[in-house]
């Protein structure tokens, strides 16, 4: 394997974090899922190779991060579901070229009152983090990624919260408001997540992963 073409494989990996065959097929238009899995197979000195629910998963070892030059170490975990449902958006929204992951807004609100911090007991502390499961923009417009896979409901409704609360703040850095897409599995999720976020104002869509 040509050099150039091993170094753009690991880079792809390194940005998504924890890929499948089927993941690197699309992005890298490597023809028939048994070539695919030929190219993939050629990556074993910089990559780790499992399974996860019966399916080939890929990431890097320490040789492929150091071929690279990169500092994003990854491990199977309990997380490897959301990275895999994270990267079959990433496709469903055509590879966008900003895409980031766990991207971080800070904002600063306005301070709280003296007499707040007195009764209350709160440090005079206004700084506030939003981090959404992956970000990009396109055509003017940012596009915000929530991945719920398998959520307590009562967190998902404090992540909706947390959104009506910092985006105000944030706003000013956006051409218009952003939109928040919120991808779940069932239609009662479905349902619920729509009507908190239609309660709360925010621009969304919630989509199931069988629809994309």
């Amino acid at each position: 394997m040509k050099q150039e073409k091993l170094e753009s494989l690991l880079m792809t990996i390194d940005r998504l974090g924890i890929v499948k065959i089927k993941h690197l097929q699309h992005t890298h238009k490597l023809g028939s899922y048994r070539n695919a899995c030929k190219i993939v197979n050629g990556l074993n000195e910089y990559t780790h190779q499992k399974y996860w629910n019966k399916e080939k998963v890929i990431y890097l070892n320490e040789k492929g991060r150091k071929l690279i030059d990169s500092e994003h170490s990854v491990t199977m975990s309990l997380n490897t579901e959301h990275y895999l449902l994270r990267n079959d958006i990433y496709i469903h929204f055509d590879q966008p070229h900003d895409w980031d992951i766990e991207h971080t807004f800070e904002t600063v609100s306005e301070p709280l009152s003296r007499t707040d911090i007195i009764i209350q007991g709160i440090k005079p502390s206004n700084k506030r983090k939003l981090v959404t499961d992956a970000y990009f923009t396109r055509n003017g417009y940012t596009y915000l990624i929530e991945i719920d896979n398998k959520l307590n409901m009562a967190d998902n409704r404090k992540k909706v919260n947390n959104y009506a609360e910092i985006l105000p703040l944030i706003r000013k850095d956006f051409n218009g408001a952003p939109i928040l897409y919120f991808f779940t599995h069932t239609q009662d999720r479905k349902k619920k997540l729509s009507a908190w976020l239609k309660d709360r104002s925010i621009r969304h869509e919630v989509i199931l992963y069988s629809e994309i």
